[in-house]
């Protein structure tokens, strides 16, 4: 009976949540190319400014696949639909990073509000670092300008440090699981209280400017507001200074440095990764111009059908990320950063088919 009334909670969250977000985003997506192109691209015509053929399904399943993947871990789909559109759909100009930043700007949506269900929400945990977040983007494209000219020394730089992120999660994860076994989400939960049953929630007991404290199950994290808002901003220029998302470098930091569990960290970087994207649009395509730069203008139905599958794929993730064992998650997060960190030590040395 608990498991029916589940199911049937589920059903009502997708159908009045998840599915009017998901219908508006594709009907945008047809909408918005007709008006600019005056036909619908696909596998018969190209998309005009990707200059490339492809079924509006397959863009839709790259949204559903990526997004699903990198919401379990905390990361938007950037970093896996990226190399994908650029190495095996051959979407090569520079119109496919600010595309990709559409993907990561609507497609965690799902998830914020998916989460947030679930009970991984707390927006005392989460601001300090947005904000440096958003001081970052801005920053972030004066700073590849000027000090990251040639960013090759630092790609390699960064690529040794993401390698050194993933090995240590893979070396946490197999020590973890041989210290407690399978450990899952409901580990975390709140105890019950007044009868009520048990559920998982990230509890504030401390708010301030300087610091927050926060509770998830029987465990306690202090955090300082100051550094959160620095570790922000910095990942946010360093990201914007390359053209790539920031999830890939603050989920290991959270993981690593202030040991927090993927169940946890999700309530601050998914609304960074949307926060991020957002600015980074509008750094492409306004503030660019400003600078006297030509903007770079998203192909904008590419990125809105790729969407509309990220928002299904990270709404699916939100809802399965408590019952999957944290040493997988962390063996995944280890995996995909060390396979980041690798091609950016490769990309240092050789040209790689795709972009970085």
């Amino acid at each position: 009976m608990q498991r029916r009334r589940h199911a049937n909670a589920l059903a009502r969250e997708f159908a009045v949540q998840q599915l009017p977000m998901i219908a508006v985003t594709l009907a945008l997506g047809f909408l918005v190319a007709y008006m600019q192109y005056g036909y619908i691209p696909g596998a018969d015509r190209p998309f005009p400014i990707a200059g490339v053929r492809v079924s509006v399904w397959h863009l839709i399943v790259m949204g559903v696949v990526t997004g699903y993947l990198m919401t379990l871990v905390g990361q938007a789909a950037g970093i896996l639909a990226l190399p994908y559109s650029t190495s095996v759909l051959q979407f090569t100009n520079p119109h496919v990073s600010s595309t990709m930043l559409v993907l990561t700007f609507i497609g965690p949506a799902g998830a914020l509000l998916g989460f947030r269900r679930s009970g991984q929400w707390n927006i005392d945990f989460a601001w300090a670092v947005c904000l440096g977040g958003a001081v970052g983007a801005f920053v972030g494209p004066l700073f590849r300008a000027t000090v990251l000219a040639n960013a090759d020394v630092f790609r390699l730089t960064l690529g040794i440090a993401l390698g050194l992120f993933g090995l240590q999660l893979c070396w946490k994860a197999v020590r973890d699981y041989t210290r407690t076994g399978a450990t899952r989400g409901h580990d975390f939960m709140t105890p019950a209280e007044d009868g009520k049953p048990m559920r998982f929630s990230i509890k504030t007991l401390e708010r301030g400017l300087l610091r927050t404290r926060i509770r998830f199950g029987s465990h306690e994290r202090t955090l300082s507001n100051h550094a959160m808002f620095v570790i922000g901003a910095a990942v946010g220029a360093f990201s914007a200074a390359l053209g790539v998302g920031g999830g890939f470098l603050l989920v290991p930091i959270f993981a690593t440095v202030y040991r927090l569990p993927l169940y946890v960290m999700v309530a601050a970087t998914i609304p960074y990764t949307i926060v991020l994207s957002l600015i980074g649009i509008l750094t492409f395509t306004v503030i660019l111009p400003v600078f006297a730069i030509p903007s770079i203008a998203p192909e904008w139905s590419w990125g809105l059908f790729a969407a509309a599958g990220g928002l299904l794929g990270s709404w699916v993730a939100s809802k399965s990320q408590l019952l999957i064992a944290e040493h997988l998650l962390n063996w995944l997060l280890g995996g995909i950063t060390v396979i980041a960190g690798a091609l950016y030590v490769l990309s240092f040395a050789f040209e790689l088919p795709f972009a970085l």
